[in-house]
């Protein structure tokens, strides 16, 4: 399956989309996306002194359940979306975040101790450039959380279905959702991404699969 992830066009969905963007993610995952990114942060094991780095951050869920389980840490959130940072900035003070494009972020080599990227990979042109900023901003050591839809498994199918009939109802602009449908149909399973995140230089750390794998998370190791 070909999609059109022009980087501008990928952009201006993502503006359009932001300010129901929060209140259809919890009616689509039945409110089960919050616990599974709270898990998965924890996982982190982020320690007061960290530097760590929220990639596609959107909305800040991810960069504001980090800094919160872990108030001291530094927490920097990059999203090329400007309405999404909007809302984001808005949510929690004490975190940075900057416009930018992650497969050519504006740090140095070795600047954070963890990096996240939580459903946002499959929405980038350019997803192997992304996976090695990500590398190469890490300090070795470092881990990187990845989390986004996972084996295309009866659980995954009965998302598909159920997603066009609820967001027809939220909203009338449904050719994100769409995207989203054949976004993730299109997007490589777990074992393949990892294999892809090895072949960059990552180590698996840790794998944690949700609603039988249709959700996955993969903790990689620097």
């Amino acid at each position: 399956m070909t999609l059109d992830k022009n980087p501008e066009k990928i952009q201006k969905m993502f503006d359009l989309i932001a300010k129901d963007y929060d209140f259809i993610n919890d009616v689509m995952s039945f409110g089960k996306h919050k616990s599974i990114k709270l898990k998965c942060v924890k996982n982190l094991d982020i320690k007061p002194h960290y530097k760590v780095i929220d990639l596609c951050c959107g909305t800040g869920d991810i960069a504001e359940l980090i800094k919160k389980i872990q108030p001291q840490c530094e927490v920097t959130g990059v999203d090329f979306s400007e309405n999404m940072l909007k809302i984001a900035r808005s949510k929690t003070s004490g975190i940075q975040y900057i416009q930018g494009d992650v497969t050519n972020l504006p740090f140095k080599d070795d600047t954070f101790d963890a990096a996240a990227m939580c459903f946002g990979l499959r929405n980038i042109n350019n997803a192997e450039k992304a996976v090695e900023e990500a590398f190469r901003v890490l300090r070795r050591g470092g881990k990187y959380l990845h989390l986004d839809f996972g084996k295309k498994n009866l659980a995954g199918k009965i998302y598909d279905l159920i997603t066009p009939v609820l967001v027809k109802r939220l909203t009338e602009n449904t050719f994100p959702y769409k995207y989203l449908i054949n976004s993730k149909k299109a997007f490589s399973e777990p074992d393949d991404l990892i294999k892809d995140f090895e072949r960059k230089g990552f180590k698996l750390y840790k794998r944690i699969d949700f609603m039988f794998g249709a959700i996955s998370a993969q903790i990689m190791e620097k």
